[in-house]
Formats: C-alpha cells, structure tokens, sequence
C-alpha cells in the first residue's frame, strides 16, 4: 500500500508536468490520481475502524473479566474473613476445652492423693473398726469417722468414759500427723434431756460432748487450729428415731475430716 505522502507527491508531479501536456490529458491524469487517493483513503479508514473495533471488543472482554473478578475477589474475601472467625472460634473453644481438661486434671489429682490419704488413715485405724469401737463411712461427700454414744459418754453426761477416752486417744494419735482440719459434731436421739439436769436441751448436750472430744484430742497433740465443735442435737440422724436400734445409732460423736481448698472444684470467674 503506498503511504499518503507518495500519492501527495505524484499528485504534485502530475501538475508540474501538466504544464507541457493538452489539458485533456492533465485533467484525466489528475482524476486518476484522485480517485487512486481516494480508494486509498477509504482503506486506511476502514483498516482504522477494524483496528478500533477490535480494540474496543478486547476493552470489553477486558472490562468484563475486571468485574467477574472483582466480584470473585469480593466473595473470596467475605469467605476469608467468615473462616477467620470460625477460626477464632474455635481457637477459643479450644483454649477453653483445654482448661477445663487441665481443671479436671487437677482435681482428680488431688483427689488421687487425698484418697491415698483417707486409706492411710483408714489402715491405722483398721483394729479399732475391726472391734466395733470406730466406724470409718463417706458421708455427703467427706470422710467421717463415727464412734457410737454408749462408749463414749454417760447418758446425759459430757464426761468421757474410761473406754472412751482410750479409743478417742487412739484416734488422736493418728490425726495428730494427718494434714487437714477436722470438725468434731455431737449428735443425740430425740428424747429431751432431763429435767433440772446440767443440759437444758440436747443441743447444749451436743455441743459440750464436742468440745470435750476437742480438749482431749489438743491434750494428744492434734493442733487446736485444725478443730472444730459442733451440736447438732437430734437434727442430723442417720437412722430411725421411731425405733430403739435407730435412736441407739443416732447418739454418736463424728470425727469429719473436711478437705482442703485445692481439692474443691473452682469457682466461675466473672
């Protein structure tokens, strides 16, 4: 294809020469030369709006692949940020289920040992349940030892018994070296105390039968700051008060080791 400048060229020769030619053969010259010019225009214009036509199309796949992906990206992104949640979740989920597991492994552990502990005591004491002057129960939850009425204190009396005493000595010498606190709880049948006698009710007869036990038990070395006295009176039975076989096991003396701080489960923070 010859460019523009070389049929601007010819034009220009054609009239030069022109000059020494009839005028027939210059006008012809001339509309031959116009017409090659315009046939040469009208293909570098339509080459153009080819050009421009395909350019405009590949802008088009262009702009359209811009938005599909856009609209991918966007998607992609919500997703992302959902799966970082679920993500944050289910790390505090799993941070929270892990201490629990160690919380629950921590508990069992003192449990462990204070099992371990309440067997030991249990051997040592196991010749004075062997002859029924103990017996060692779990009761709601806490070790009791249980030492029944009859050998222990004189019907509405707070005095220690000869074989009380002895047992009660017993006792003591080994919780001296058991590491807990001890509540020491006096228990009685239903039946009122005497008329005139040194108790006006049996709640003042349970209480002064424990803090006889706890005199004694301090005289034996158990450390005072570990003791308790309480009086239950008639009001925690553990039998029948309707039969003489239940009110004979209710008038008992209960040793109850309690436990210790770390071995209770933990509070809720807030």
């Amino acid at each position: 294809m010859r460019s523009i400048l070389e049929l601007l060229v010819a034009s220009s020769l054609v009239s030069f020469v022109a000059c020494g030619v009839p005028q027939e053969e210059h006008d012809k010259a001339l509309a031959d030369q116009k017409a090659l010019l315009g046939g040469e225009m009208e293909k570098m214009q339509a080459a153009h709006k080819s050009e421009t036509d395909q350019r405009n199309r590949r802008i088009s796949v262009c702009e359209a692949e811009v938005k599909r992906l856009g609209g991918t990206l966007s998607e992609a992104a919500a997703k992302v940020e959902g799966l970082s949640e679920s993500l944050s979740d289910s790390q505090a989920n799993l941070e929270a289920s892990q201490g629990e597991i160690n919380e629950c492994r921590r508990q069992r552990a003192e449990l462990e040992k204070a099992a371990r502990a309440y067997q030991e005591v249990a051997k040592k004491l196991k010749s004075m349940v062997d002859s029924g002057k103990l017996e060692v129960v779990t009761r709601k939850g806490r070790m009791t030892l249980k030492l029944p009425d009859d050998i222990l204190f004189p019907t509405g009396s707070k005095d220690l018994k000869k074989d009380g005493r002895a047992a009660l000595e017993q006792v003591a010498d080994v919780l001296k070296d058991v590491d807990r606190d001890f509540i020491i709880s006096g228990h009685t049948d239903p039946i009122p105390t005497k008329r005139g006698g040194a108790f006006k009710s049996n709640w003042e007869l349970s209480t002064a039968r424990a803090v006889e036990v706890v005199k004694l038990m301090i005289g034996k070395g158990v450390p005072a700051e570990r003791m308790a006295a309480a009086g239950f009176a008639e009001f925690d039975p553990v039998a029948d008060n309707t039969t003489k076989e239940g009110r004979a096991q209710n008038r008992r003396l209960e040793i109850i080791l309690m436990p210790k701080l770390e071995e209770l489960p933990q509070l809720p923070k807030y």
